[in-house]
């Protein structure tokens, strides 16, 4: 049973639904594999749980929204 996991920040449900029905037919279509135990997983992330070049996202955020 493949299982794609997807980290993300968080998206609209409608979003997740286009993201996991375009990663299931492109596995799928890939290797061969039937769609049916094709598994997407959702983690949704926050600015506080991610970093760019060392500095973490929501000191970017809270220095973009001060200039």
């Amino acid at each position: 049973m493949p299982i794609i996991t997807i980290e993300i920040f968080p998206q609209e449900y409608a979003k997740k639904v286009e993201i996991a029905k375009v990663f299931t037919d492109e596995l799928s279509r890939i290797t061969g594999i039937p769609k049916e135990p094709i598994s997407v997983i959702f983690r949704d992330l926050t600015p506080e749980h991610a970093a760019t070049a060392g500095v973490m996202l929501a000191e970017k955020y809270r220095d973009m929204q001060s200039k």
